[in-house]
């Protein structure tokens, strides 16, 4: 972890802003000395890129007049404070946590929560959010030494008793590929569960790194809503970004990957550089602007596979919805 603090005084208030970077993220928290703290975060394509953001942003606020004080401190006490903790099983340090963040707040927390039956270190727990984001179960499965767990959480609509057993079933003896180093992999099932064909097993660092990096997920998916060949960063985009997958509800339509890349000319002239994740509605309002777009106008799309669809003005027919349906589903077009 890379982590640089800056302060700047005026008017008798001082301000801080502080950078950390922990491989392809960069985390930034400012705010006044004693008062408040704002924070945002940023992944970035690799780790050369994310030095690069990294050294830009502590240059703007140089420039604005921010000076460099000590940070090393709190580091050191953070990494003496994880090494400490090391060896503590995961339900002991969400207690530690919770207990921290709200006094009092673990039994709270953790009321509610039951063993599954049939499955010793699982635990899940029914929030019936009717008024809000709609009741939902919500899962932590342990490793057999009780240090790490997998979290998933389900809506209610799709929750299904058979599903949840065969998803449990497959994830429990696979847990500790969320730890392997990788941010995640891709695992066929040995016979769908649903409609689902695949899990997504996420790494900590896709988690947000919740519990000192103890806790991981892995949700089930169908082929075409994630790339074999896809980055972290993608796959942070398609489960936390704009129009990301709907992960939670597991009765959903398939979600396929969406990669854009565009140059539509005309009144209203758009253009888009690179491959990014966008949502169904922008690729339809894309399909729209080009066939109203001018000569040498293009829309390209890339899919599940990497395979990449061109279309130019003249390519739009009646049937080209279709064939971009069947271009994005592939083989979960017969699921």
């Amino acid at each position: 972890m890379e982590t640089q603090r800056f302060e700047k005084s005026s008017g008798g208030v001082v301000r801080y802003w502080q950078i950390s970077r922990d491989g392809i993220r960069c985390h930034m928290s400012w705010g006044q000395v004693g008062g408040r703290t704002q924070g945002s975060s940023m992944t970035l394509d690799d780790e050369a890129h994310a030095k690069r953001h990294f050294g830009r942003k502590v240059s703007e606020k140089r420039r604005q007049g921010y000076v460099e004080v000590a940070s090393g401190a709190a580091t050191e006490t953070t990494a003496a404070s994880a090494d400490a903790t090391a060896d503590d099983k995961l339900l002991d340090v969400m207690r530690a946590q919770e207990e921290k963040r709200y006094e009092g707040a673990w039994d709270a927390y953790w009321a509610g929560y039951e063993q599954v039956e049939g499955y010793d270190g699982v635990f899940a727990k029914f929030h019936d959010f009717a008024a809000g984001p709609g009741p939902f179960y919500d899962y932590v499965v342990l490793s057999e030494d009780e240090r790490r767990g997998l979290h998933f959480v389900v809506k209610k609509p799709g929750h299904d008793p058979r599903s949840i057993a065969a998803f449990l079933d497959f994830v429990r003896p696979r847990l500790e590929l969320a730890f392997d180093g990788h941010s995640h992999h891709k695992v066929p099932l040995p016979s769908p569960i649903g409609q689902f064909d695949h899990v997504l097993f996420c790494a900590p660092s896709l988690c947000r790194n919740r519990y000192g990096g103890r806790l991981s997920k892995a949700i089930p998916i169908l082929d075409c809503e994630i790339s074999d060949e896809d980055s972290e960063t993608f796959v942070e985009a398609r489960l936390q970004g704009r129009g990301s997958m709907p992960s939670t509800t597991w009765d959903r339509e398939p979600f396929p990957v969406i990669d854009l890349k565009f140059d539509l000319r005309g009144a209203n002239s758009v253009r888009e550089k690179t491959f990014k994740v966008y949502p169904r509605s922008m690729l339809e309002r894309g399909i729209q602007l080009l066939s109203e777009a001018l000569p040498g106008s293009w829309l390209e799309i890339r899919n599940h596979r990497r395979d990449v669809l061109t279309l130019t003005p003249t390519d739009l027919t009646d049937g080209t919805p279709a064939e971009i349906d069947r271009f994005l589903l592939g083989d979960s077009a017969q699921a």
